[in-house]
């Protein structure tokens, strides 16, 4: 499941930019000091639960164990989830729901710019909270709707992303519209994967030695090349 890279909506909230996913939910919870107890003991949860899920995988997942960590009784927790795969399934969407949240307006740059905009964002998101995009793909794979909503999110992200590049390049008009959606769903299936394959996977030395703008801007390039025909070298 990708997050948009190119993307109209400015971001909501004050703060934009890559995050570590706890310490934004530690921010929420400060500043949801004044709320009512319901909404910070779920605070309070969501957080216990992605550290477990950090740590353990979704299949290491035990309520036992996010119950110790948030310091609350084992009843509390089925006030809010019926179960630990229905509370993994609460968070990871809402740090899906974070990543969009937090991305920097990208609104009137060129389509080359908001390209590599997107990608040095999404880069040092998925650096900071590789634990959780792991958890992502085991959700993925173990729920058969939250695939679905994956592809879905997938799908759409990919027709953003078709928009954009009709009207940044008149000479896409010669590709077919199956054409045009199979070029961005490959371009962001080789986004994925490569975050995957450095962050997600013991690394070899020379992916290891990459820095997340690098990676970015490699990513930057192939989307070019692929959309634009753009063989130039740099970002």
């Amino acid at each position: 499941m990708s997050v948009s890279l190119l993307d109209d909506r400015k971001s909501i909230g004050d703060a934009t930019g890559p995050f570590a996913y706890g310490d934004d939910l530690a921010g929420r919870l400060t500043q949801a000091e004044d709320s009512p107890k319901p909404a910070r003991t779920r605070l309070r949860l969501m957080i216990a639960v992605a550290d477990v899920l950090a740590e353990d995988g979704l299949h290491g997942l035990k309520v036992a164990d996010c119950v110790q960590r948030a310091g609350l009784a084992h009843g509390t927790f089925y006030r809010y989830w019926r179960d630990g795969r229905s509370a993994a399934a609460d968070v990871i969407a809402d740090f899906l729901a974070t990543i969009r949240r937090r991305r920097p307006a990208t609104g009137g740059m060129p389509f080359t710019d908001r390209i590599v905009a997107g990608h040095r964002y999404y880069a040092e998101v998925y650096r900071r909270n590789a634990a959780m995009m792991r958890c992502l793909g085991e959700l993925a794979a173990a729920d058969a709707e939250f695939s679905r909503i994956g592809q879905a999110a997938n799908l759409a992200l990919a027709e953003r992303v078709v928009r954009s590049w009709e009207r940044a390049d008149p000479a896409s008009a010669a590709l077919t519209q199956a054409e045009r959606l199979a070029r961005v769903l490959a371009c962001i299936a080789m986004a994925d994967g490569l975050l995957r394959d450095i962050y997600l996977r013991p690394p070899s030395e020379p992916l290891a030695a990459m820095t997340t703008e690098q990676v970015a801007d490699l990513l930057s390039a192939c989307w070019r090349r692929v959309l634009l025909g753009d063989y130039s070298a740099g970002a």
